[in-house]
């Protein structure tokens, strides 16, 4: 065998060693080392297309779609009849698409508050109802972060209130400290102001949903 052949035959062997460490790799979701091991062995041989195509595996498993979505374009263009690299190429093409859309949704929401979908016309009634759990009429109107707010803060209020009781006395008025007064205060306003707040709330979602309605 001449040096030539011998130098060829051994990129062959370290190019299959790098490519089987980067299967392992990935397979146990190691995708660093893989990375680290397509490219040491696309260094070996650039213009392998299951080694470029690992590659790009690669830039998509770290979240890259764009850059993947053109290494998968470049490889069908080099082997046009390759399914794996079409089915990947096609799926980033509408991952992509799909992101644009988003993208001039928000912004079409943004430049115009009008266009937001409205939410379905709620019950006053109901949402001051379910207030008797501060939190949950505001869910009911769709204002989820306020509600889940609403009632975290109504139960602290509640337990800081039992934790500053004077536990020294039977008397109910002695066990009544400063404190203890002011979370039972805290309490109450927080489950009034849910009550009037989510009747509120689902009022302006009848209104919104009512176009004779006047602002």
């Amino acid at each position: 065998m001449t040096s030539r052949g011998s130098d060829e035959t051994g990129k062959k062997a370290e190019f299959d060693r790098l490519m089987t460490a980067a299967n392992v790799y990935r397979r146990r979701g190691d995708y660093a080392h893989a990375t680290v091991s397509v490219r040491q062995a696309l260094a070996i041989l650039p213009d392998d297309l299951d080694a470029r195509e690992f590659a790009a595996d690669m830039i998509y498993a770290h979240g890259d779609v764009a850059k993947a979505s053109e290494h998968y374009k470049a490889i069908l263009e080099a082997d046009p009849g390759r399914a794996s690299a079409e089915e990947k190429y096609a799926k980033t093409v509408i991952e992509l698409a799909e992101a644009d859309r988003q993208r001039e949704l928000i912004a079409e929401m943004i430049e115009n508050p009008s266009k937001r979908p409205a939410i379905a016309a709620r019950n006053p009634t109901i949402a001051a109802l379910l207030s008797i759990a501060p939190g949950f009429g505001h869910i009911y109107c769709g204002q989820y972060a306020l509600g889940v707010a609403l009632f975290v803060g109504w139960v602290l209020a509640w337990a800081l209130f039992f934790v500053t009781l004077n536990p020294g006395t039977e008397s109910v008025t002695r066990k009544l400290t400063g404190p203890a007064a002011a979370f039972l205060c805290l309490a109450g306003a927080v489950h009034l102001y849910a009550i009037i707040s989510s009747a509120r709330e689902a009022e302006k979602t009848k209104r919104g949903n009512d176009p004779s309605e006047p602002d």
